[in-house]
């Protein structure tokens, strides 16, 4: 160990002294500093002069921190495959929802039940087993269903900077539903530049006829940065390629407002309150109304989330001592708030039902995490830890009705979905460390403790007051190898858990197929995951090959079940998570990028392969797996000249290993979901310091396809324009 001098011993360790060979650091920030970074190299892409596609591989010397929590570490040293997505304003003017930005991401498969929804799947696993959280706040609840869900459609793609996505098991630094991975979306609502600026943002296509426009304002100084705007957005019905035509109703309207304000008295201390706002308005659930495709009618005559809503408001105070027992501090303190409505019309023999049910939720979820970084020696060797807590309440406000559409009278309902004054506690603090071994082997090690409680009463009917407490102990050990300079070799062991939420213990209310009704009984899943990576940065050329498996004990299935011995529950089939047994997920993830000159090509693949045991109890597919796909592009950027031309090529194969759900789901056709290959072209400009403009010639064959288990079509053949104008005042 080398001191750095001036410094004494337990105030300022050369962490380059410790860090040999590849691992090697750059020296202290300054002589009260130490670097947070353990494994902190050179933040630059192998593609620095890159501006307009941002993708995840040429981003393998670009910091993360979502896999660590608090240590910035790059992405090429992470033990946990991760992918990055820098969604560019091209990006954001073609797609209509936050999921539409990750559709071309390492790893990352996006499905769609309508237009106006968008669910990432993960290694196999969607819905409540991927943890979504919006800058490191928890977005998922109580509610989240085992399948996909509308919840990521309500953070305003205009405001999302940046995006991280954790492949694979993260309980251990997030805790519940981190089974098959995290995605974290970073946002901001104005680029901030310097002094004061204004942007305004406009988008649509010709396809839906759609629209967007968003506009926003930003002050920077030295000490404080305000930043707020505003999104309207409309789009109609979706066309569809080939002869199918309008996929009627899918459209849909939203709105957004949000703010951020952040105040630094000094380079040590800082404090940001943000607020955001987005409400989506008629929002249809297509496959409720469509079987499949049209002109098949579906179980409902109307079927809407009207609104689906979503609020968050935190104040996160970070603190930069630099010490060694204190590197890092950060608190925040936060208020999330989820409404939920749904309006539906059931069809009754082909014929519409003249009762209108409607059902309210509203889940409203104080919490408070803090998540440190110290650094100790331990014997000869600098270890870099991460610690913190994390504490959150969600508290149900339910309510439902009958209206009856010959007379118009209205019959209260006592709740809706779920029991009204339900509430979900969620508690968890975990510890990890971060060591190199020897010269080219570092070690990442964690473990996490973490309590729950559940507690609703779901009426008489369905067993009384419900109260499920469980605890969880999880850990995870990472190793990093450098055989070679620009190649490493990153192998884990992990576990993920998923605790028995809201939804698996309380609810009853429409699933594809019939009626889900509560289970209180339910314990929590527990997964076991290893995975093994390759990767390569260097001389123009970028590679990441992941393997892994997944082993998923007291899996919860959705599985027919019985109402007071009955199977029909209001002439409905009898729905219930529980505990089937097991389910095993591997796969592999691989991403390349290689630029000569001008002109840069890039690809990803993913294929996934699940099995599990059914409800009848024998072995069968895992539902809603992906298929073998992936995507390619290849782009050239002008040298000197500010504009870009990419062609994109995304595929996949049909899907036809089916499991006993996805035989009985609406969204997927008998024999599987077919393969499909689709081709597009991708332009921008910028006409001065001021404009940019982009557009796009998707689906150029007019290909009739949808991404497995969607319940919507994908765009058929259309053009898209987004136009950027910043200025300052």
């Amino acid at each position: 160990m080398r001191l750095s001098p001036g410094c004494p011993p337990h105030r300022c360790v050369d962490r380059a002294a410790e860090l040999k060979g590849p691992f090697k650091n750059a020296s202290i920030i300054g002589e009260d500093n130490v670097n947070l970074a353990p494994v902190l190299l050179a933040s630059l892409s192998i593609f620095a002069q890159d501006t307009t596609t941002q993708d995840s591989v040429v981003r393998l010397r670009e910091v993360v921190v979502s896999a660590t929590r608090s240590t910035e570490t790059e992405r090429i040293e992470q033990p946990a495959a991760v992918s990055v997505s820098v969604p560019s304003g091209a990006k954001r003017a073609a797609s209509k929802v936050a999921a539409n930005l990750l559709d071309e991401v390492t790893g990352v498969q996006v499905q769609q039940t309508s237009a106006g929804q968008g669910a990432i799947i993960l290694r196999g696993l969607i819905g409540n087993q991927v943890l979504l959280l919006v800058d490191g706040v928890p977005l998922n609840n109580g509610t989240y269903r085992d399948g996909p869900g509308q919840y990521l459609a309500t953070i305003d793609p205009e405001t999302i900077e940046r995006i991280e996505v954790i492949r694979g098991p993260a309980s251990v630094m997030y805790g519940s539903d981190a089974q098959g991975g995290v995605v974290d979306l970073i946002t901001r609502p104005h680029p901030l530049g310097s002094g004061r600026s204004v942007r305004l943002a406009l988008s649509g296509n010709t396809n839906d006829r759609g629209f967007r426009t968003r506009i926003s304002t930003g002050m920077l100084t030295p000490k404080v940065d305000l930043s707020f705007g505003g999104t309207f957005q409309t789009f109609g019905d979706a066309q569809a390629g080939g002869a199918l035509g309008r996929q009627v109703p899918t459209a849909f309207d939203a709105y957004g407002l949000d703010g951020a304000v952040t105040f630094r008295p000094n380079a040590r201390h800082g404090l940001t309150a943000v607020m955001q706002h987005f409400r989506m308005d008629s929002v249809p659930r297509y496959d409720r109304v469509v079987d499949f495709r049209a002109p098949a009618r579906g179980s409902d005559f109307f079927h809407v989330f009207d609104p689906q809503a979503r609020q968050l408001t935190y104040l996160r105070y970070t603190h930069r001592p630099g010490g060694m027992w204190l590197t890092r501090l950060e608190v925040t303190a936060s208020l999330a708030m989820q409404r939920e409505a749904r309006k539906r019309i059931r069809l009754d023999g082909g014929v519409p039902d003249s009762i209108l049910t409607t059902w309210h939720d509203d889940v409203y979820t104080p919490g408070i995490a803090v998540v440190g970084g110290s650094m100790a020696m331990v014997g000869p060797r600098l270890v870099s830890f991460t610690w913190g807590m994390e504490a959150y309440r969600d508290v149900l406000r339910s309510s439902g009705s009958r209206q009856n559409l010959l007379d118009q009278s209205v019959t209260p309902l006592p709740d809706g979905n779920y029991p009204s004054g339900a509430v979900a506690d969620r508690l968890g603090v975990f510890l990890s460390a971060d060591v190199q071994l020897i010269e080219r082997l570092l070690l990442s090690v964690g473990g996490r403790w973490s309590r729950f409680r559940n507690e609703a009463d779901v009426g008489a009917d369905f067993g009384g007051l419900v109260e499920n407490p469980s605890s969880a102990l999880t850990g995870q050990v990472g190793l990093v190898l450098a055989p070679a300079t620009g190649w490493r070799v990153a192998a884990r062991v992990a576990e993920g858990f998923r605790a028995p939420n809201l939804y698996d213990l309380t609810r009853a209310g429409p699933v594809p197929g019939g009626v889900s009704l509560p289970n209180p009984d339910a314990v929590p899943e527990v997964a076991l995951s290893g995975e093994l990576s390759v990767r390569y940065s260097g001389h123009g050329s970028a590679v990441e090959v992941t393997g892994y498996v997944t082993r998923i004990r007291d899996f919860i299935d959705r599985a027919p079940g019985t109402f007071q011995g009955d199977t029909l529950f209001d002439g409905e089939r009898v729905f219930q998570g529980v505990n089937i047994g097991t389910a095993r997920v591997r796969g592999v993830e691989a991403e390349g990028a290689h630029r000569i000159g001008p002109v840069r090509l890039r690809a990803t693949v993913l294929y996934t392969i699940g099995d599990q045991v059914g409800a009848s109890g024998i072995d069968e597919p895992m539902a809603k797996i992906p298929p073998l796909g992936g995507t390619a592009a290849l782009q050239w950027q002008g040298s000197g000249f500010p504009a870009w031309i990419e062609y994109v090529f995304r595929w996949a194969t049909q899907q036809d290993r089916l499991g006993s759900r996805d035989l009985g789901d609406p969204r997927i056709p008998p024999g599987g979901t077919p393969g499909y290959a689709v081709h597009g072209v991708r332009a921008g400009l910028t006409l001065s310091d001021d404009i940019d403009v982009s557009a796009g010639f998707e689906n150029i064959g007019d290909t009739l396809y949808r991404s497995h288990a969607s319940g919507v079509d994908a765009p058929g053949r259309h053009l898209w324009l987004g136009v950027a104008w910043t200025g300052s005042f």
